[in-house]
Parts: structure tokens; C-alpha cells; sequence
């Protein structure tokens, strides 16, 4: 350890940060040493459990909502992870909604609202699964620190966490072209989307942590109720003193905090660091960037793409 006292500190950051890595990146492993298995002694098909177990137990708005999506498939449908799917990936805070609002003012809407989001397959699946297999009551979650913790349970059974029920989907045939989505976040679920997805493009938006702690104090969205402390500590080291200058300036709340902190010990901080292993991941910067001009990098991105011969055309109901 060096003596100095910055270079402590900053040796101690580092280390902080390796650990909370280390944490995450065994995660997939002890599910998979502990998978579980059925009465026949496989490994579970956490699809079939679903279906069988949690979803007569609910009413969901599913077919109402998204005509052409089934969780069941068959004739005239094929699995979401066949079709060319652009996923756009960011933490809370980031800008994914403003991101996808002018992504909808540019293209018109073609290729989005076609299948649900992160938060209705949460609602829908992950939590309402997370709590019949800790034999809990099924009911809503609001409280968003509380639905990180299930999103989290469910994560440690189910191999990719949220990205395995996007793969649950089946879209209609006569949607064809490229699809817009945001709904996987972390690591984990990326490695796990791209490894599995090829046809899949995935884009994940950054920006630094106290820039989304700000942006997330001033939103007010009714979604982000959190009971929690001013307690920075959960952040990375070198951040905590400009964080607690910050809080004490009301320009970073308590329920901001406590968000991400729920969210922090699920995904960590840090963008995906295997970038250059996976053609289909592409990262774009937000904090130097105006929405309008985030969503031209996205847009630009799909235009290589097609230059390539991959999916450029973006996905409509074609049953006219």
C-alpha cells in the first residue's frame, strides 16, 4: 500500500472499484454453480417456470398494449432475439427517455413502441417472479430501491437477468425492419445480450455519476420514489467529497442518492469494458452532447450499419 496520503487514497479508489468488479462479474458464475434444476433434475427453463407458475396469477395488459408481441409465439411470430433490435442501454438519469423522444421526433415513430419496456417487463415478469420464488405475496413495487432488490433476486436466478424475458418475447412477422428498445442495463445483461443476440445492437449512453445524481434530483418523475439518507458512501472514493459539497448545495436529494445506491449494487458505475470484443456494442458520450445530438450519433451509428448490408430499415406493421 503506498504511504502517501493521496496516493493512499487514490490506491484505495482503485481498489474500491476492482472489488465492486470482482462482485458483479462472479455473480452469473454462483447462479450458474447453483442453478437450478426441476423435478427431473435439468436445469431450469426459467421461460416454462414463468408461464406455468406466475403467469396465470396476473393480469397483464400485454396483447391490450402490444398487439403484435406474445409471450407464447407460434405461427406468424419469431423470437425477439431473431429479429435486428437497436437496445439502447443507460443508468438511471442518463437521458434514455429524452433519447428515445427524439429519436420518435426524427423517424416518426417507425420501429418504436412495438414491444414493452424495462419497466413493464419488470412489473410484468422479473418482479412478480422474483417474489412467487421467495414465496411472497405478487403485488406491485413502487418504491424504486425496493424494485432494484427484486430486479437483483431475480438477476442471481435467471442467466442474463432482464435481457433473458426480452428474449422471452415472440414479435409478429409482419414487423419487419429494424426495432428500437431500451431495457437492459449492466454488464452482465449486456455480455449476456450480445453473446447471445448477435443480430442485436447495443448502445449504451454514459455519463458520470454525479452529473446523473444531479439530473435525477431536479427530474420530480413520479417513478423515482426512494426513502433514503444524504450517505454518499457508496460511491466510488474519489467522488464522495464533491458529493457531500453537493448534497449540502441541495443540488443532489437524499431519494436521488437512494436510488443509486439500489442501482449501483446491481450494474456498478462503470460502462461496459469489453467493448472492442463485440462488433454490436457501441458506446456514445452524453455529458458534451445536446439530445438532438445524441440522437444524430445513434442514427448515424444505424446509417454504417446499413452501409454494411446489416438492418438499416427501421420496423413497421406491414400487415397492410
Amino acid at each position: 500500500m503506498p504511504g502517501d496520503g493521496v496516493e493512499k487514497a487514490r490506491w484505495l479508489a482503485r481498489l474500491h472499484d476492482e472489488l465492486g468488479t470482482i462482485l458483479l462479474e462472479a455473480r452469473p458464475l454462483a447462479s450458474k454453480m447453483g442453478a437450478a434444476l426441476d423435478n427431473e433434475g435439468r436445469e431450469m427453463n426459467w421461460r416454462d417456470y414463468y408461464l406455468r407458475e406466475v403467469r396465470p396469477r396476473l393480469e397483464l395488459p400485454l396483447a391490450q398494449n402490444y398487439p403484435h408481441v406474445s409471450l407464447v409465439g407460434g405461427e406468424g411470430f419469431r423470437p425477439l432475439g431473431e429479429c435486428a433490435l437497436l437496445m439502447l442501454v443507460a443508468l438511471t438519469g442518463t437521458g434514455k427517455s429524452t433519447t428515445l423522444e427524439r429519436l420518435r421526433a426524427r423517424l416518426g415513430g417507425t420501429g418504436l413502441d412495438l414491444i414493452p419496456t424495462r419497466r413493464e417487463l419488470a412489473d410484468w415478469i422479473a418482479i412478480p417472479m422474483a417474489q412467487a420464488l421467495a414465496d411472497e405475496p405478487i403485488e406491485m413495487v413502487g418504491d424504486r430501491a425496493r424494485r432494484f432488490a427484486c430486479t437483483r433476486r431475480f438477476a442471481e436466478q435467471v442467466p442474463g437477468g432482464l435481457a433473458a424475458p426480452f428474449s422471452w418475447l415472440h414479435l409478429a412477422n409482419r414487423c419487419d425492419g429494424l426495432l428500437f428498445s431500451e431495457g437492459i442495463r449492466g454488464r452482465n445483461e449486456i455480455r449476456y445480450a450480445l453473446d447471445h443476440f448477435p443480430r442485436w445492437q447495443i448502445v449504451e449512453l454514459t455519463l458520470p455519476p454525479l452529473t446523473r445524481l444531479r439530473r435525477l434530483s431536479g427530474r420530480h418523475d413520479d417513478f423515482d420514489r426512494a426513502k433514503g439518507s444524504a450517505d454518499v458512501s457508496f460511491l466510488p472514493l474519489r467522488l464522495q467529497g464533491e458529493a457531500r459539497a453537493l448534497v449540502d448545495a441541495g443540488e443532489i436529494s437524499a431519494e436521488a442518492l437512494a436510488i443509486v445506491e439500489a442501482e449501483a449494487a446491481n450494474y456498478g458505475f462503470e460502462p461496459f469494458a469489453e467493448a472492442d470484443a463485440y462488433p454490436n456494442y457501441h458506446r456514445v458520450e452524453v455529458e458534451a452532447r445536446s439530445p438532438d445530438q445524441v440522437a444524430e450519433a445513434i442514427i448515424r451509428i444505424i446509417e454504417r450499419k446499413a452501409d454494411r448490408g446489416e438492418s438499416g430499415r427501421y420496423a413497421e406493421d406491414r400487415s397492410d
